[in-house]
């Protein structure tokens, strides 16, 4: 009889799994679901909702603002990746699995494929993924804002090209990557998001915790799980009775040692397959850290949002209390600053796309060079300039706004009438006339020659003719430098409209003075975080956060699939008490049972 074999299971090794595979891949991934709260799905659906905005994705699959919101950073990673999803049908279903997954309401879901369950499976795990490495939803320590600007920079760009393009399709484009970073503009409004520092918590946890203990914490389940298993095996047997009897003492001793080394290296094969499984011992030291710093940060960020936090922002410098995820209604004028920043920071898309819009208009209606005036003119003894003549010089002005490589000269006239003097200024005012109006729509000083002529060069001799003498000549020429650059009238009016929206949007923009952030004075301090000066009140929220979510998903790890009992050659090797056990353990005081596995005192 080899005991190898009995504490192994009899299946093909890729599915083996044994009891800490289990823990990790039905109990741990689950619960670091809620490693770190956010606003509720819910609640990220109604703050997008606010603005009344349906995405169309394509395909007839429409989802609203607050549907994309609430998907955004939690369901899936990035912008990219939701769009990617779009574009096959098993792309189509994963998105229903997370909308299921997030409970998310809406008809939308009758448009896409219905997902597998082992789509709905993966939807679990994405989401455990994202959360368990989440700083990017934190304003303390974490980069929510920049991922907000970053999305809504991109949004911006979009809309005002979309309006360059007068293609309203793009700009329901804009609106999706805009929805998708104002996932990360709301999070920076729940009170345990704006001054929890994530990102800190994490690398203390990862990069210096994690590494000193992952091998005490290994050695400890190790050793646990031989001493469990050794006990169910050799309450089925006599041979450690017969070892008594027939070799006293030290033979009994000896078939102990024996068992139990049998059993530490099926132990270890097993605990070598599961690190291998979840990434290799790398990954495991991370995925221990990113675990431990959850249940600090959750601790802390829960407290938070409960307790609430006194916040101010440029926009409303009067002090208001924010409250966080499952508590929105529970200020309604918070909940009415996050509404507004939606609004406003969407409201810059319609702003970009107008200025964009406007552009296209002027290019759309750029005249052909053989159509720019070369002549205007003017009224006996005037240098004013009549309805028409603006309109002309306007044209000009509207032709060499676009066209950067163009230059002109006007050429000021006047008939012979009068006197030298007088006509020599007659015709540079009419001159000078002509180049305010290009100056005034935007042609640059530096493009513009003016010459007068007085009567020195009439058109006409004839008396009756002498009004085509009083005018001024338009002549145009190529600027060689300018020419070089080699931009269009695309490039221009891309050019204008990108400086209008930096002048009229931003950045900065408006919605960055909506942002909360803690008022002075007004809150306690932040506990003590690091392992090993974990403060009293932080421990007590630690138990009480680990107790809420242990106790929420036992069941569902107590009655996994892969914890059920086995026969192996005679013995029933059933692993489900030892996990509940440990559960039990964990459930009633989380501190101390890491204390214990992690080898180190957190006060």
């Amino acid at each position: 009889m080899t005991l190898v074999a009995q504490v192994r299971p009899a299946t093909p090794a890729p599915a083996r799994r044994g009891v800490l595979a289990a823990v990790v891949a039905r109990a741990g991934n689950r619960a670091a679901g809620h490693v770190v709260q956010r606003w509720e799905a819910e609640e990220h659906l109604e703050l997008g909702d606010v603005t009344g905005e349906l995405i169309d994705l394509g395909d007839g699959v429409e989802l609203s603002f607050g549907q994309i919101v609430a998907l955004a950073g939690d369901e899936f990673g990035t912008e990219k990746a939701l769009r990617d999803a779009m574009t096959t049908p098993a792309g189509r279903a994963m998105i229903r699995a997370h909308l299921e997954r997030a409970s998310l309401p809406g008809p939308v879901r009758g448009t896409l494929p219905e997902p597998t369950e082992a789509q709905k499976d993966q939807a679990g795990t994405e989401y455990v993924t994202l959360a368990m490495d989440n700083s990017t939803h934190f304003v303390g320590g974490g980069t929510a804002v920049e991922s907000w600007l970053d999305h809504h920079f991109r949004a911006v760009d979009a809309a005002m090209q979309a309006g360059l393009a007068g293609d309203r399709a793009m700009l329901n484009s804009a609106k999706l990557t805009e929805a998708f970073g104002a996932h990360f503009l709301t999070d920076a409004f729940s009170s345990g998001h704006i001054r929890v520092p994530r990102q800190d918590i994490i690398d203390h946890y990862v990069g210096d915790i994690a590494p000193a203990v992952y091998d005490h914490l290994v050695d400890y389940l190790r050793e646990h799980l031989v001493d469990e298993i050794y006990d169910q095996v050799e309450q089925q047997t006599i041979v450690n009775e017969a070892a008594w009897v027939l070799g006293g003492v030290v033979g009994g001793i000896g078939v102990r040692k024996y068992m139990k080394r049998k059993i530490r290296n099926a132990i270890n094969e097993m605990l070598d397959e599961a690190i291998a499984t979840i990434g290799g011992r790398q990954q495991a030291v991370r995925m221990l850290g990113l675990g431990l710093a959850g249940l600090v940060s959750g601790a802390m960020h829960d407290a938070e949002n409960v307790d609430g936090l006194w916040v101010i922002s440029d926009v409303y410098p009067d002090p208001w209390e924010a409250f966080g995820d499952g508590r929105l209604d529970q200020n309604s004028t918070h909940r009415s600053r996050v509404e507004e920043a939606v609004r406003v920071s969407l409201a810059d898309l319609q702003a970009a796309f107008d200025v964009g819009f406007e552009e296209f208009e002027s290019l759309h209606n750029l005249p052909e060079p053989s159509w720019v005036p070369s002549r205007v003119h003017f009224e006996f003894g005037q240098f004013t300039l009549t309805p028409q003549t603006e309109a002309a010089l306007e044209m000009v002005a509207h032709f060499m706004r676009y066209h950067t490589d163009t230059v002109v000269t006007l050429g000021g006239h006047a008939d012979p009438i009068g006197k030298d003097p007088d006509n020599d200024l007659l015709s540079e005012a009419r001159a000078e006339a002509a180049k305010g109006v290009l100056l005034g729509n935007g042609v640059e000083e530096s493009r513009i020659t003016v010459h007068f002529y007085g009567e020195q060069a009439p058109v006409t001799t004839n008396p009756r003719r002498y009004e085509l003498n009083r005018r001024v000549d338009i002549s145009f020429a190529t600027d060689a430098a300018a020419a070089s650059a080699g931009q269009t009238p695309d490039d221009v009016g891309y050019a204008k409209a990108l400086e209008r929206v930096k002048g009229q949007v931003g950045p900065p923009y408006a919605a960055e003075g909506h942002f909360p952030r803690a008022a002075p004075g007004l809150n306690a301090p932040l506990p003590s975080w690091r392992w090993g000066s974990i403060s009293g009140p932080l421990r007590t929220e630690m138990n009480a956060w680990a107790k809420n979510y242990i106790g929420q998903y036992k069941p569902k790890v107590a009655g996994a699939p892969a914890l059920a009992a086995r026969e192996v050659e005679g013995y029933t090797v059933d692993p489900r008490p030892i996990v509940t056990a440990l559960l039990d353990r964990a459930e009633a005081d989380a501190v101390a049972f890491l204390e214990t596995a992690l080898g180190r005192s957190a006060d």
